[in-house]
């Protein structure tokens, strides 16, 4: 806009200058044209710049948040309407871009130029940490056919669009010991999942085309007026316990996320159940249950949101689960007194932690804990035996 202006200036100075050094009607009249050319472009654009329509969207299933492994790509449409004929010659965005894992931000400027059909511009959208990418439309203004005035245009009705960037899944070479408890705790049974122990009643299901007649519950069919099916339990042997201390820089739970998710997605493949706690959205401690590779979406996306820092809170002996035989924990700064309560509380379990690298670290430990440095959390889980 500033070059129009100056463009602008120039041409009322040629024919200001024409008008002072030729007398004559013509000298006068090209004057008097570059003085109302301004008022009749802002006239003419006027009603298109007060109807600018704008739209933000994502091209995925939903248009306001996609699910992708971080180094993918998503396309953000940005789309302009006017339904005047006579359009302003551009319209100016300023596209909003955040990841709240790691706190990166950044602006871009773009342009677009409308019309009376809808006009979208595509743009890429990836990140090469995993976190929940925000993306807002911050500021928007239209300009006349000259360029010289501008009107803001509103965005703060538009939704945000919303990219989750799941960690990254490695394939180290890893092995699963199948351990029993070794606190004295037996085996648990799934509340969601039915499964094959006959010691164990998990429900009662209509019968269903192929289903033995063992297991119909002949009592309570004929008192229900229907063929009732006996369904049996699914033992549950999480016996591994991870622990996401993410005390650290969002480029440290970056790389821990990484680590938890090549573990997790491991265990998950070898259909071992395992338990993940980390910070609540409340503050308080979370733990959830891990059966399969789709249960591990509601625990990242619950990690994702809690914007970078999210260091466990104070653990009492009473919020640790029973049955752990091989306690992991996941953390940026080593603290002894989650160490301690962990040995206290599983005196005969294996306890490791897996560390983020970080300038000004002391040395560690051999044995019991791993250093993870950018780029190379494959080799560092190389080996390891869960």
């Amino acid at each position: 806009m500033l070059r129009n202006r100056l463009c602008y200036g120039l041409v009322l100075l040629g024919t200001g200058l024409f008008f002072l050094c030729y007398n004559g009607y013509v000298s006068y009249y090209v004057f008097l044209l570059s003085l109302l050319l301004p008022v009749v472009s802002l006239v003419l654009s006027l009603p298109g710049m007060l109807t600018m329509r704008l739209s933000l969207s994502l091209d995925s299933p939903d248009p306001y948040l996609a699910h992708l492994r971080k180094g993918e790509a998503v396309t953000l449409r940005l789309g302009a309407r006017c339904p005047w004929p006579f359009t302003g010659s551009r319209v100016k965005l300023r596209l909003a871009v955040r990841n709240t894992l790691t706190g990166e931000e950044r602006r871009e400027w773009l342009v677009l130029v409308p019309s009376r059909k809808a006009l979208t511009l595509e743009h890429s959208l990836a990140s090469s940490t995993c976190g929940l990418v925000e993306c807002t439309l911050a500021r928007a203004k239209a300009c006349d056919l000259l360029g010289l005035f501008s009107l803001p245009v509103g965005v703060k009705r538009l939704p945000a669009c919303r990219a989750f960037f799941f960690p990254g899944v490695y394939s180290p070479l890893l092995q699963a010991e199948h351990l029993p408890a070794l606190d004295g705790e037996g085996e648990r049974y799934s509340p969601t999942k039915p499964g094959d122990d006959p010691t164990e009643l998990f429900g009662l299901r209509p019968y269903r085309q192929g289903d033995r007649l063992s297991q119909v519950h002949w009592k309570l069919s004929q008192k229900a007026g229907q063929t009732l099916v006996k369904e049996l339990s699914l033992p549950v042997s999480d016996h591994i316990l991870f622990l996401l201390d993410l005390n650290g820089s969002g480029w440290d739970a970056d790389l821990l996320l990484d680590a938890f998710a090549t573990l997790s997605d491991f265990l998950a493949q070898q259909e071992i159940a395992h338990r993940v706690g980390f910070l609540g959205k409340t503050g308080g401690f979370r733990l959830v249950e891990l059966a399969a590779p789709q249960d591990t979406r509601p625990a990242l996306e619950a990690l994702l949101t809690l914007e970078g820092r999210a260091p466990l809170p104070p653990l009492s002996r009473e919020d640790l689960p029973g049955g752990v035989s091989h306690a992991l924990v996941l953390t940026a700064r080593t603290r002894e007194p989650l160490l301690a309560l962990l040995r206290g509380r599983y005196p005969s379990a294996r306890c490791t932690v897996i560390r983020a690298f970080a300038q000004g670290d002391g040395p560690l430990r051999e044995g019991d804990q791993i250093l993870l440095r950018p780029g190379r959390v494959q080799e560092a889980l190389q080996g390891l035996t869960l």
